[in-house]
């Protein structure tokens, strides 16, 4: 990642969103956090932001023959319904479904945003809510995890309402509005029925 500087267009649409000081110093944030990374700083030993490590999980892997199985495990998608009792809840929400749909890192491997997209398009659901970590990553490029999550906002029929997560940047929210994604920053929403 780069510096993103303030004549860019995107940052010119995120200022509409996002106080241009905030937006400054969350970019920021993202940057520092990407150099102290590579610069082999005081987190670089953090599991998360020592790629090299993957590798090694991924071979040994492969030598015990249990990759296969990992990446077979990894599209076996599994859905949980909750049921809730709130007994001040309006009688209008009664029966009210929420997808909830949460650490994606949906750009890992190809298959899981068509697979997560035909699970989705079994299931009613009231809203959509995506709590974070749509990509893989936590620095670098982004735009895979985009690609990916069109498929899966092709076959979601509600609104959909998202936060971001730690693997994620602010430059992405631009993307995920474009395709109908409410991103939420230091933000509510009022749910009408």
């Amino acid at each position: 990642m780069t510096s993103l500087p303030t004549e860019n267009p995107l940052f010119k649409l995120l200022e509409q969103r996002v106080n241009p000081s905030h937006l400054k110093q969350r970019l920021g944030i993202e940057l520092d956090r990407e150099q102290k990374i590579f610069s082999q700083g005081p987190n670089f030993f953090h599991i998360e932001n020592w790629y090299s490590i993957h590798a090694f999980i991924r071979n040994t892997l492969r030598l015990s023959l249990l990759h296969r199985r990992g990446q077979k495990n990894a599209l076996d998608l599994q859905v949980t319904q909750n049921t809730l009792t709130l007994p001040q809840l309006p009688d209008a929400f009664e029966g009210y479904r929420i997808l909830h749909i949460s650490d994606l890192h949906i750009d890992v491997n190809d298959k899981i945003p068509l697979v997560l997209a035909d699970t989705i398009s079994k299931l009613e659901y009231d809203l959509c809510v995506i709590t974070g970590d749509l990509r893989a990553r936590t620095f670098g490029p982004y735009h895979d995890a985009l690609d990916a999550m069109k498929v899966v906002r092709n076959r979601i029929t509600t609104p959909v309402y998202a936060v971001l997560g730690n693997h994620d940047t602010i430059q992405m929210v631009p993307g995920l509005e474009a395709m109908g994604i409410d991103v939420l920053l230091n933000e509510s929403v009022m749910i009408e029925k």
